[in-house]
């Protein structure tokens, strides 16, 4: 039986203390994620595939390219990149 990409993935994240690991997990950044609120962004357990390599770089829905973050940890780490390319965007135009 073949595990599909979305349940291999959530075998990547950290077990949660106390609580049952086929519900809850801890992303790397040690945020809580709920399986079930996979691409939910409406839920503060909602989770996401997070790229290492992105697609738009030629990045693959590789096991070894994809780690569970949850969506507040993905949006905050889009908003520092975001920020980061703005400030070195103003010593460079």
């Amino acid at each position: 039986m073949k595990i599909n990409l979305l349940e291999q993935v959530w075998q990547k994240a950290s077990n949660a203390p106390g609580l049952d690991p086929e519900l809850f997990r801890l992303d790397e950044e040690g945020s809580m994620i709920k399986k079930s609120d996979f691409n939910n962004q409406a839920s503060i357990y909602g989770w996401c595939f997070f790229h290492l390599q992105p697609v738009w770089e030629g990045g693959k829905d590789d096991l070894w390219n994809i780690k569970p973050l949850s969506v507040i940890n993905k949006i905050l780490l889009m908003a520092i990149n975001f920020n980061r390319l703005n400030t070195e965007r103003k010593y460079w135009d």
